[in-house]
């Protein structure tokens, strides 16, 4: 069989009469919420994630008719949301700092350090740079369920990947940042500094 071949789902879809705006008002309102709450988790301003989500919106409106013959639609529509994110990003010419996302609201629970602030800061600093090693859709699967709260299964409904492929990501990740943020037998506490 060919590659070029059409799969049955999509010669269905392709010979359907359909009414291209209701299925996107459904999942724009659908969607919508969890995708400002991810592009706020990421740009760190809510206007910059409001303008961010609704040109994605916008460009995903403009695709649409591609959108509903792929198959997987939250999938491809996720796709398309991170990497508006990212050329968000580029064009502003930054990143998400650990500064920047250390402190949203949603992500209290996850930098929780009952000590010293600045104890507080490092620990946060140090989880941001294993997130940022970890691979891509283990760094988001974890941030969706820890920092955003999502379950593996609105998960699924946001990306467009299984359930329990969603669960496996979120194994691995746990795994590899506990590994990551164990203390190494070479660490040491500098002797604190004499006062002049």
């Amino acid at each position: 069989m060919d590659g070029s071949v059409a799969t049955a789902t999509q010669q269905l879809r392709a010979e359907l009469p359909l009414d291209l705006e209701m299925p996107y008002e459904a999942f724009m309102r659908q969607q919508r919420e969890p995708y400002y709450r991810y592009a706020y988790s990421k740009l760190a301003s809510q206007t910059e994630a409001r303008e961010a989500v609704n040109d994605f919106f916008v460009k995903l409106h403009l695709r649409w008719q591609e959108v509903l013959r792929s198959d997987n639609l939250a999938g491809f529509a996720w796709k398309m949301l991170h990497d508006h994110i990212v050329d968000v990003l580029r064009r502003r010419d930054r990143r998400p700092t650990p500064v920047d996302t250390a402190f949203l609201p949603g992500a209290s629970s996850l930098w929780s350090v009952d000590s010293d602030p600045l104890d507080a800061l490092l620990t946060r600093i140090d989880l941001y740079r294993a997130l940022a090693e970890l691979p891509e859709r283990q760094r988001t699967c974890f941030w969706l369920r820890h920092v955003l709260g999502y379950s593996a299964v609105e998960i699924a409904d946001i990306t467009g990947i299984s359930a329990s492929t969603i669960r496996t990501h979120l194994q691995h990740a746990t795994r590899q940042l506990a590994r990551a943020l164990q203390p190494h037998d070479n660490w040491s506490v500098p002797a604190p500094r004499k006062a002049s």
